[in-house]
């Protein structure tokens, strides 16, 4: 097992030289990368990227991304994975930082307090992570892994980059929001992972095609009905969970069985709090949040993550049952926090409000009498109107009672 990507660049560019590697035109897969190719492509970026300290990496997901994403790291830069949706920040603001984690990856994730944290991973964290998954659900070098997903998320760099390049499979690189109906059955792939609002989208689409031998879902909680209707397709599916903070999979669930009846990765180990929470120790653990000892210290005790969820074992399987904090984890992997946004909507409305999930749905629950449904809703619309797609307020329910509360003044969420 490689513990750095020059290790894992030389195996399989060496082994899988001639095979293609990533391909973004369907229509012409005589113009795929080669392994070969993409060996000497991240060779020739090392030494244009020299003299840099940290790399910011801010463009959409394609061959020009994995090669300079390779040389960055591969060259010891401390490398920066920047959602193009986000807001760019400047490499001095990391190179200023009292941290510096040269030949590591940054990658955000909201936590468990909603604001920005970057989560430092290794390259040993990474590639343990991608051999794991391997171990759990095989990929071949026949296989081809269409990436719908973000590259700087870590699911979408797991699961539809580091673990098909293992295997010697091809990277199909999908052409994003515009291209998800049509995909699938342009690039024909295999295997597909997905967050579950968009298996929920190429569902209703009719958008799956008929090679797929595999779905993988993870990133955030899906409805029972969704996976059922995929495997009525006949398609394998498995559900997986893991954190940023544990480079992807700690678990995942085998095909034909019940897709939230979660199995271990290798030397995964767990234990449930008193309270139901979820402690992890893994060899894919991160290395810290960067710059924030304190949130570190917080989260991760003595090698144990919190990870802030609650989970069941029954019969040897993992079971995810919820969130502990105030955390909703929406169906693409969207977290809110709630109490900062619920902070605004009352400044908003001028009335005690509460999010919730319904059905996958994120609803508002307002303590206000039916009559003032049509001014609170012309209100939400223009609280919609700046936030992300994600975040959106898609639902609104009125009740006359008082909100559910603790007796420290907490609202009780799961009771709404």
């Amino acid at each position: 097992m490689e513990q750095t990507f020059s290790e894992f660049l030389d195996r399989v560019c060496g082994q899988y030289a001639p095979r293609p590697a990533i391909l973004e035109t369907p229509d012409h897969p005589e113009s795929a990368i080669t392994y070969a190719a993409l060996r000497q492509k991240i060779l020739l970026r090392i030494r244009e990227l020299e003299g840099k300290r940290t790399i910011v990496l801010r463009m959409a997901p394609g061959a020009e991304w994995i090669i300079t994403m390779f040389a960055a790291v591969e060259g010891g830069h401390q490398t920066v994975l920047e959602s193009i949706t986000d807001p760019e920040i400047p490499a001095s603001v990391f190179d200023s930082a009292s941290e510096y984690h040269p030949g590591h990856l940054l990658f955000f994730t909201s936590g468990t307090t909603g604001t920005g944290k970057a989560v430092v991973l290794s390259q040993a964290a990474l590639l343990r992570s991608c051999w794991n998954g391997q171990q759990m659900l095989p990929c071949h070098s026949s296989d081809r892994i269409l990436s719908m997903l973000p590259l700087s998320h870590v699911f979408g760099f797991v699961c539809t980059l580091l673990w098909p390049l293992s295997q010697g499979a091809c990277v199909q690189i999908g052409s994003g929001m515009r291209g998800f109906a049509t995909d699938p059955r342009a690039f024909r792939p295999t295997i597909l992972p997905v967050v579950p609002s968009l298996l929920s989208y190429l569902l209703k689409a009719d958008a799956l095609n008929s090679e797929l031998r595999v779905i993988l879902v993870g990133a955030g909680p899906c409805r029972r009905e969704v996976l059922s209707a995929v495997a009525r397709t006949g398609t394998s599916i498995c559900f997986g969970y893991g954190l940023t903070e544990t480079a992807s999979g700690l678990a995942i669930s085998r095909p034909g069985e019940d897709p939230f009846a979660m199995h271990l990765c290798p030397d995964t180990k767990i234990r449930i709090a008193d309270d139901g929470e979820l402690l992890v120790r893994t060899p894919c653990m991160m290395e810290g949040y960067f710059d924030d000892p304190a949130e570190t210290t917080g989260r991760l005790s003595g090698g144990e993550l919190h990870t802030g969820d609650l989970a069941e074992l029954r019969d040897g399987a993992l079971y995810i049952t919820g969130r502990k904090s105030d955390v909703l984890v929406m169906e693409n992997g969207e977290k809110i926090y709630c109490p900062e946004a619920e902070a605004r909507l009352f400044s908003l409305l001028g009335r005690e409000a509460a999010l919730t999930l319904r059905g996958g749905v994120l609803t508002l629950v307002v303590a206000a009498p039916s009559s003032d449904y049509a001014a609170i809703a012309e209100k939400i619309a223009g609280y919609n109107r700046e936030q992300p797609l994600g975040k959106k307020i898609q639902g609104l329910e009125l009740r006359r009672q008082s909100l559910p509360r603790t007796a420290t003044g907490k609202i009780q969420r799961w009771k709404l």
